[in-house]
């Protein structure tokens, strides 16, 4: 049997701020996928819903169907309505079809040298990349990630990824895009599916991972669980 194509929609949570100031955790997350078309109707029919007040008619205000939802659907500014929807599409995709495998780092665990964003972000994404290599058969890996926390960098950043890839998958074609997310469903897939993520971390929200840790296939790796506990601040209680 031919193989097939594996894609690969990333994305992240948590902020780049190593203070008690910060976000407690950062996550990445990868939604893997042979088939990024299923489900696109049913997303593109929900939006069309609620933009035009078929669906939640009357609880949800012009500046936000104008300013967010019109845009894309974005997990940490949609209403608890949308999400409820969205997180539904979701919650009924094919098992079979769609997997996630997330890292978590206890940003206070980081040490100093590790911080800097370029860095600390293109080596937590090479070690997620690291289990997909050893986890997936596939003919060609297309990779797809958010654009926006790497804008700034994004051409020194696709130089790391490229060389991570090849250092360890020499004979593998490969691509790596960079889209804004409003532009490709998936995208805004795996943002909803690493926001639960990140709310189960950093807050003990776990309302919403209920609904999507049937897709992941192993455990959130915490990054920093086999060290040696080193912590170099301390978050306020």
């Amino acid at each position: 049997m031919s193989l097939a194509p594996l894609y690969v929609y990333i994305d992240e949570g948590g902020d780049f701020n190593f203070s008690p100031s910060g976000t407690k955790v950062y996550t990445i997350t990868a939604v893997i996928t042979h088939v990024p078309w299923e489900c696109l109707n049913d997303i593109s029919q929900l939006r069309h819903s609620i933009l035009s007040g078929v669906t939640h008619p009357g609880l949800l205000g012009p500046d936000y169907l104008e300013r967010c939802l019109s845009v894309k659907f974005h997990a940490s500014e949609d209403k608890q309505v949308v999400r409820d929807s969205f997180f539904g599409i979701i919650s009924n995709m094919n098992h079979d079809h769609i997997a996630a495998h997330s890292i978590v780092v206890k940003k206070n665990r980081a040490n100093p040298s590790f911080r800097e964003p370029y860095k600390f972000y293109s080596r937590v994404t090479s070690y997620l990349l690291d289990y997909i290599f050893k986890k997936y058969e596939y003919s060609k890996l297309c990779i797809f990630v958010d654009g926006l926390p790497v804008n700034k960098q994004k051409d020194t950043f696709l130089k790391a990824m490229k060389s991570e890839i090849k250092a360890k998958q020499p004979k593998k074609d490969f691509s790596v895009y960079f889209p804004p997310s409003n532009s490709n469903a998936y995208l805004q897939i795996s943002d909803y599916i690493n926001w639960a993520i990140f709310k189960k971390w950093e807050c003990g929200d776990t309302r919403s991972y209920d609904l999507i840790r049937k897709f992941l296939r192993a455990p959130e790796l915490d990054l920093f669980s086999r060290g040696d506990g080193t912590e170099y601040y301390q978050f306020k209680k």
